[in-house]
């Protein structure tokens, strides 16, 4: 099945993500040889930094073939400092379809204003950052805390045309972490129609495209 769904030249996104905040960070490679045993790629890249090359590291990697997302694990075997740096990881034995749409996360950062929705006190307007956007909500920069649980009503414009206006529950909030002095928010979106949530997945994916344009690397 592995020699069917990875092709040499194909795209991959390497997701990792951070023990401590959960936070998903998607780094870029592609496949260069698929062989018996192994499959060779390209050292996964973000923003101009490369993934460390931790033998052993235990990697999960989403690709698209015939249009249908998969994911699957693999485990880093060697490191190849060769002209382009190739990382040889372990040939998949299986895979699994994803709903790609509802999970991509976009690293971005947007101006945002939330209105804090708490009966019976005086309205309160924060205007702030965003850190990160997906299909179900959004990560935003505080510089005092909310408590989890908090409603509020979220406006933002994305691209040039799409105003979006929704309501979102504060899940999760991360405390500063030094240098920084800011708190981190996790706002889930309150129900959305199918016609809006489409419009913040295309919106995603033609960022995303555009990151993937700047990169350089992603073309040698």
């Amino acid at each position: 099945m592995a020699q069917e769904i990875l092709r040499v030249t194909q795209k991959l996104d390497i997701i990792e993500e951070d023990p401590e905040t959960l936070k998903k960070d998607i780094f870029f490679s592609r496949v260069e040889d698929v062989g018996a045993e192994s499959v060779l790629i390209t050292t996964p890249f973000r923003r101009g930094f490369y993934l460390p090359p931790r033998i052993g590291r235990l990697i999960a990697v989403r690709v698209v073939a015939d249009k249908i997302p998969y994911m699957f694990k693999a485990n880093l075997l060697h490191y190849r400092a060769e002209q382009i740096p190739l990382w040889e990881i372990s040939k998949p034995v299986s895979f699994y379809k994803i709903q790609l749409r509802e999970n991509v996360r976009l690293d971005i950062s947007l101006g945002v204003s939330l209105e804090v929705l708490t009966a019976g006190e005086e309205k309160k307007v924060i205007r702030t950052l965003t850190r990160d956007i997906s299909a179900g909500g959004i990560q935003v920069v505080l510089a005092n805390p909310l408590p989890i649980g908090t409603a509020v009503k979220i406006t933002m414009t994305l691209g040039t045309d799409f105003m979006l206006e929704t309501q979102g529950t504060i899940l999760r909030l991360m405390p500063p972490m030094p240098p920084l002095d800011k708190y981190f928010a996790g706002i889930q979106f309150g129900e959305l129609d199918p016609a809006t949530k489409q419009k913040i997945i295309r919106f995603i994916f033609a960022k995303q495209a555009e990151l993937r344009m700047k990169e350089k690397e992603w073309f040698c």
